[in-house]
């Protein structure tokens, strides 16, 4: 039996036996937690979602239709967000860079929740290069690294992520005849850095593309991204002396609150333990604490300032 189908059925059984119930146990009481949960977006109006955390064996949160949800912008208030169903709650007010965010939600019998958060500026990449063989991936294949520069302040407590995508195609020929002797194709959408020897990544201990600028010293850096590809392809004799590539790149940079950084890396953290796999055959849980910004309550509070940079062109065809 294969390895793959092997961990499907060790899987297909763990998860079997944790669904038997277990004789003579009482399940807890579980009273209803609020939760506030909320990203703002840059030029986008506010919302926020009002609900109940509720036992493990509900699957769905309760959405909470009578909350009184009261919008700050830098401390004034603004408007009072309207119910659309579902625990939703919309306002009119469009989020602006560089501007506090806090909302205030009144729920009869609980405590006010209360969360506030900054909205990011909007990242500003000014250059991609691509450094040839910069690395290899787990078969062995060259690969290269993109080098992202973007400005920055280290002024100020600045937060980001980024995913970057990439397609190439490789023609080869003959570096004395010239004559065609194939190619090959890679393509793939990468949110982490392969073998990453970056400092700012490295600092963060992760390879993810979820990073602060707390060591960067400087208003610019340049980031060493080591590409990774999960399509391949091949076509005729794929060596030569002369390589002609063409292709694209595109590298969307976004600006986080702080509040969504550490939300975004508790949970990738929560999820990246060196255990986690074997506990999810054991069948033990550990406990997840997610980052939360919501007094009196659960949830998020959070700001994200989208940016996409320009698609760049490899050797374009005319």
């Amino acid at each position: 039996m294969n390895k793959p189908l092997f961990a499907f059925f060790l899987a297909a059984i763990a998860f079997s036996g944790c669904r038997k119930q277990v004789g003579g146990y009482d399940r807890p009481d579980f009273d209803p937690q609020p939760t506030l949960n909320a990203v703002l977006q840059q030029g986008q109006p506010v919302w926020a979602q009002v609900s109940f955390a509720r036992c493990l064996d509900s699957v769905h949160p309760a959405p909470c239709t009578d909350a009184e949800v009261l919008l700050y912008v830098d401390g004034q208030l603004a408007e009072r967000l309207q119910h659309e169903g579902e625990g939703i709650y919309m306002g009119e007010t469009h989020a602006e860079a560089l501007h506090e965010y806090a909302c205030k939600v009144v729920i009869p019998g609980y405590d006010t929740l209360f969360a506030q958060t900054e909205m990011p500026g909007t990242p500003l990449v000014t250059g991609v290069e691509i450094m040839e063989n910069a690395t290899v991936d787990d078969e062995g294949r060259p690969c290269p690294a993109f080098m992202i520069t973007f400005k920055t302040d280290p002024h100020q407590n600045l937060y980001y992520c980024s995913n970057i995508y990439a397609s190439f195609l490789n023609e080869y020929y003959d570096d004395e005849t010239h004559a065609y002797l194939g190619h090959s194709s890679q393509s793939g959408t990468m949110n982490v850095s392969i073998n990453t020897d970056d400092p700012v990544l490295l600092n963060e201990g992760s390879d993810r593309l979820l990073f602060s600028n707390e060591i960067i010293n400087d208003t610019t850096y340049t980031m060493k991204v080591n590409a990774w590809f999960s399509s391949y392809g091949w076509g005729g004799q794929h060596t030569g002396g002369v390589i002609v590539r063409t292709g694209e790149v595109v590298v969307r940079l976004h600006g986080l609150s702080e509040s969504a950084y550490r939300y975004l890396k508790s949970k990738k953290e929560a999820y990246e333990e060196l255990d986690a796999y074997t506990n999810l055959f054991l069948g033990v849980i550990t406990p997840v604490n997610l980052y939360s910004n919501v007094e009196n309550g659960k949830g998020v509070f959070a700001a994200i300032a989208p940016m996409t940079c320009d698609t760049i062109f490899i050797n374009p065809e005319d």
